[in-house]
């Protein structure tokens, strides 16, 4: 009878050192977010070996959108022009009669080269734009992450400062 029992204490460590390697090899393939937020873009399938290292393009795009966050890009010539904490509002590019209500969050103090360039004839390719964080006040705005839009902020006077920013 000993003997017996010690065949099923060894079948038995047996079985839980290959559900332990099961549960390693599972934990191994499986992603896990390093926060908490939304898949904005998956280039991912399932069953597709994802590579280590650096890649061209990412494999998933993970961000917050709630809060909802507008970037703003203001020209350097037009950036004294913009007040932190003034009144705001954007539009959706294509539909300038819509004005979504935003609040001032933050400058980005440190004027970067414009990333965006429109291909316009006129448009200067060495332009520095200061750019300014707003934050979206209704949260439940028909918007989009990547959207771009069209800012209009109050100067003080009761008329929009560089519309079109």
């Amino acid at each position: 009878m000993g003997s017996r029992h010690c065949r099923r204490e060894s079948e038995v460590a047996q079985a839980e050192a290959q559900v332990k390697m099961a549960e390693t090899n599972i934990d191994r393939l499986t992603m896990r977010a390093p926060i908490a937020g939304v898949i904005l873009q998956n280039k991912v399938r399932l069953g597709q070996f994802a590579q280590c290292g650096p890649l061209s393009e990412p494999l998933m795009i993970l961000g917050s959108v709630n809060p909802l966050h507008v970037r703003v890009d203001v020209d350097e010539h037009d950036a004294w022009r913009v007040r932190g904490g003034a009144l705001a509002a954007a539009s959706p590019r294509g539909n300038g009669f819509i004005r979504i209500p935003l609040e001032f969050v933050r400058f980005e103090p440190y004027v970067v080269p414009k990333k965006s360039l429109t291909g316009d004839s006129t448009e200067r390719v060495d332009t520095r734009v200061l750019e300014v964080i707003y934050r979206v006040k209704d949260q439940n705005a028909s918007l989009y992450v990547g959207q771009q839009m069209t800012l209009h902020q109050d100067s003080g006077r009761g008329e929009p400062v560089a519309p079109g920013l």
